[in-house]
Parts: C-alpha cells; sequence; structure tokens
C-alpha cells in the first residue's frame, strides 16, 4: 500500500515540475525550411514565385521571385519582406519588419534582389490568418483574413494559396 502511495505522489510531483506556462512553450512545427508557390504569367512569358523562407528563430522573409521556368535560376525580384511570424495550431501571424519593392516601371517586372527600394512598414501591423499542413507536411495551405480599410473597402483579400516544401 506504501509503494501505491509514493506512485501516487511522485506522479503529483511530476506534474507540477514539469508543467510551463502556455506562453513559455514554443510550436513544435514542420514549417522551418522554404516554401514557395509559382504561378505562371501567360503575358510576360515567365513565373511568378511566391516564396517564404521560415527560420527556427522565429524569423521569415518573405519574396516574390521571377523565373524563366520552374528551375531554380532567378532573374529577379519584384519584392522582398522581413519580419517574423508566429504558428499556434492553426492560427498564423507575420509581422513584417522591412519591406523592398520594385520600383514602377512599365517596362520593368525584376531587378536584382539590392536594387528593390526599401519603403516603410506600418509599425505593429500584422497579417493573420490559417496555416493547414497536408498530411504529409510537404504542403501547405495559407490564407489570411481580410484587411478592412478606415474607409470601410475591404482589401488585401485573396483566396488561400498553397505552398510547397522546396528543401
Amino acid at each position: 500500500m506504501k509503494f501505491l502511495r509514493y506512485q501516487f505522489l511522485l506522479l503529483i510531483i511530476l506534474g507540477f515540475v514539469s508543467c510551463k506556462e502556455d506562453k513559455d512553450l514554443l510550436p513544435i512545427t514542420p514549417l522551418e525550411g522554404t516554401w514557395q508557390y509559382s504561378y505562371y504569367n501567360q503575358d510576360q512569358q515567365f513565373f511568378f514565385i511566391y516564396q517564404y523562407i521560415f527560420n527556427p528563430d522565429g524569423t521569415m522573409e518573405k519574396s516574390i521571385l521571377i523565373r524563366e521556368s520552374d528551375t531554380p535560376k532567378i532573374l529577379g525580384y519584384y519584392s522582398n519582406a522581413l519580419g517574423t511570424y508566429e504558428l499556434r495550431g492553426e492560427t498564423y501571424s507575420e509581422v513584417l519588419e522591412r519591406q523592398f519593392v520594385l520600383a514602377l516601371d512599365a517596362y520593368v517586372f525584376y531587378v536584382p534582389k539590392e536594387k528593390l527600394i526599401e519603403v516603410e512598414v506600418t509599425s505593429g501591423f500584422s497579417n493573420n490568418g490559417t496555416l493547414i499542413f497536408s498530411e504529409n507536411n510537404r504542403s501547405f495551405e495559407l490564407g489570411f483574413t481580410c484587411n478592412d480599410t478606415p474607409s470601410g473597402r475591404t482589401t488585401s483579400c485573396q483566396a488561400a494559396i498553397t505552398y510547397k516544401r522546396v528543401d
């Protein structure tokens, strides 16, 4: 009987010692790595590659690259952003800290990454949405909630996009 009491007491002590607050727990996720969605533009005859690079420390890089084909050779960049991300279950959020874009020009669709122009990022603005992994974790579907403008018009609304792991 004493043995059962000691086991019960040990289980209670282990329960208290091993518990941490939810905010202290980092999500365990297969998200880290490089993910892409490619879209072929028939008019321009090249691919727009939407790319995320997620790092284990919670930082990320988000780019739109241009390629002639689905091969790794990059012609140039349309945009690039650096920031942080958080994934809790299927709830995803990202905060952009630096953003670089292509200067508007009717004849240029891409430039080398270092030629992009930095633009001001609204402090504290985050994109929030849902990220759902496929069964084998080789792709995920990312959809953002629509952002309303002060005038009541809805902007930044698009269907969820499926990204595939490339590394």
